[in-house]
This record gives structure tokens, sequence and C-alpha cells, in this order.
């Protein structure tokens, strides 16, 4: 283990307070940084507003605060200087930056954060870039780059030409905790008996998720004709689009087979109760909601976008169909609903792919030594 970071103060800047697969991803690094290199590791998020992270924030003995901020354009300029000076005032050796307006904000006020590295974590396959001027100066700025994806390393390269040395993957790792609840108690809160099939999704119900084409594909789920009718749980933050989500499942007539619950902290325990993942999101790097899934033996029906199919790899991408293709879903859903034993196989396979490519352990070593390697070149240079 490196000596390189003991005693560096590390900034972990994320778009908000509150828990997605990104912000998770981020505060397992960070956790392990802390107690593993001896880095004095604090997060700033661009968002006041204490959430799911900042609590698990205290948990771990990691500080942080928050910091108002709109990306509107009339108070574009005002926020970003507040927090430039937010992440300033952590006197920071390294800034670590999630996701597209925290990267963009670190990226272009780089000369100001006094920072002596900055890491651009590339969570996606490039979802709302574009080739702008304005963006392409923002990637002009960091020192690395981590992609979780291949997909994210090929968008940063072709649209910016940045170089293929200054891009590293890191496949995202998965940390299960231990559930808090079994699968009766889970089922007992949604009012479902046991025997009925259960079909679930991780991830906060935002627009680009597309949890539109996932309703739209159970109700064609439904209309196929059950003994005992399956039941989708949408688990998640809900960022707006839940009304409706709700409005269409009474259009298509299938109210009582859906289920929104909302954010969960005991997401082990969800995923023991459901008999089969689906991940319909339109962009993504490598899904934590769907390696979670795989880590607890579930197969797993998705979008077959670059992200997805380096999770679920040569073993499941028979599985996965177009984006927005709603018919092309339902059939698979219906499939693997109904052979019970192809189901488990294709689950069991999943689990032990996870196992072997997508540890914690892994994930965290080989960020530490992107970071670490990154800040004694920039050692040298000094």
């Amino acid at each position: 283990m490196s000596e390189t970071l003991r005693g560096k103060k590390v900034v972990f800047v994320f778009g908000s307070l509150d828990l997605g697969g990104a912000e998770r991803r981020g505060l397992l690094l960070a956790d392990y940084l802390q107690k593993c290199t001896g880095a004095v590791v604090q997060v700033i998020g661009l968002n006041d507003t204490p959430g799911r992270l900042s609590s698990l924030c205290d948990q771990l003995g990691i500080s942080w605060w928050g910091v108002r901020f709109h990306w509107g354009l009339r108070r574009r300029v005002t926020s970003f200087l507040r927090a430039v000076q937010a992440v300033r005032r952590g006197e920071p050796d390294i800034v670590l930056s999630y996701t597209r307006v925290p990267n963009l904000v670190c990226a272009w006020g780089k000369r100001w954060l006094g920072a002596k590295l900055l890491v651009w974590n590339q969570a996606d396959e490039g979802l709302l870039l574009n080739g702008s001027f304005a963006f392409r100066v923002a990637a002009e700025a960091p020192d690395c780059f981590i992609s979780n994806s291949m997909g994210g390393r090929a968008f940063l390269m072709e649209t910016y030409g940045i170089s293929p040395d200054k891009v590293n993957v890191v496949p995202n790792g998965v940390a299960m905790a231990t559930p808090r609840l079994g699968r009766a108690e889970w089922r007992s809160q949604w009012d479902v008996a046991l025997e009925v099939p259960v079909v679930g999704m991780v991830a906060n119900l935002s627009v680009y998720k597309d949890h539109d084409t996932l309703v739209r594909a159970w109700g064609r789920v439904i209309a196929a004709g059950w003994k005992q009718p399956p039941v989708l749980v949408l688990a998640g933050r809900c960022d707006g689009t839940e009304q409706g989500l709700k409005a269409l499942a009474h259009d298509l007539g299938i109210s009582e087979q859906l289920k929104i619950i909302g954010a969960v902290d005991d997401v082990a325990g969800l995923l023991q109760a459901l008999d089969l993942f689906v991940y319909s999101s339109r962009s993504e790097g490598v899904p934590n909601g769907v390696l979670e899934a795989m880590a607890s033996g579930l197969a797993v029906v998705g979008t077959d976008i670059p992200g997805i199919r380096e999770a679920v790899g040569p073993e499941g991408v028979a599985y996965l169909t177009p984006v927005g293709d709603c018919d092309a879903m339902a059939d698979r859903i219906i499939e693997l609903l109904r052979e019970k034993a192809a189901r488990q196989q294709v689950g069991q396979t999943l689990r032990e792919r996870v196992e072997q490519s997508f540890s914690l352990e892994v994930m965290c070593r080989r960020s530490e030594d992107v970071i670490a390697s990154a800040f004694r070149h920039y050692q040298r240079k000094d």
C-alpha cells in the first residue's frame, strides 16, 4: 500500500448530499482512503440540504459540508464562485469530482481551487455532455480521469481528444450490507404474498433511468396472463417522475401491480425479496444497481447499453433489450418469470461474475493507484 496519500487532504465533490450510484461509489472510496491510506478526507455537496450521503458521512467519521448551488443561468455564476470557494476552504491537495455539474465546476475553477491534482470521475457514457467549446475547455483541465466503464472512457477520448493514458477505467465495486429485513418482511410491507412473482428496479426515479419504458413494458407483462399477476417494485429517490409513472400505470390498468416505494436503506434486504431485477436506463456507466442485483444472485433484464453489457458480460447479454423498446423488455421479463430454472441459473452465473470482476477491494486499490500515481507525477513536475 502506497504512502503517497498519507496526510494529504482529499476533497470529494458531489452534486448533492443525497445518495445515488456515483455518490455511493465515491463514498466507499472516501472511506477506504481515510482508513487505509491515512488521507484526510472531506466531502462537499453542491446543495446545502442534508441527506443520506451526509448521514453516512457522519457514521463513517468523514467531514462534510454543503453549499447553496443553482445551475440556472441567472444564478450560475454566483453559484460557481460560491462552490469554488467552498472547495478551496478545504485546502485540498487533491480534488475528486463526480457527475456532470461537479466535474464542470471543478474543471472550470481548477486554477482557484488550490489543489495540486484534479481527478474527473466519469460515471456514465457522456450523459448531458457534448462537444461544445465550454465543455471542451473544462475537459482540458483535469490531471487525470477515472471512468467506471469502457463506454465512458471512449466518450472522453472521442469527444474531447483526451489522451488514452489520462483516462483510467476502474469498474465499480460492490459492497453488500447485511439485510435488515427478510423476504417475508419486505413482502409484508408491500402487501404481496410470498408466492407472487416480484420484479424490481433500484435506481433514483429520474427521467434518465427511463422508468416510463419499464412501466409500459409492465403493462404488456400483466396482459400476458398469470394465475397470480406479478408485481413491479420501483425503489429509489423520487426526482419528480413518480406522479407521471403512477398516472401511466393508471391508464394502463396496472396500478395494483406497481409499487413505488421511494429511497431504501436496506437494499440488500429488498433484493432478497425479488425474483428478477430489471434496469431500463438510457445512459449509464456500469450501474451499481445492476451489480448489487447480480451479487444477490438475481437474473437481470436490462437495456443494451455498453455499461450494462459490461456488467452482465457474455453470460447476461441475451436478456438485454434495445433502449426504449418496451415490447422487447416485456418479452424478456415474461420469459424469465416463466422459466424458474433458467432464471436461477442466470442469477447464479451473474453472482459468480460479480464476485470475480467487481469487488470493492479491487475498485478501491485501483483508484488509489491511479490517484497516487498522478500525484507523484505532479510532484516530479513540481
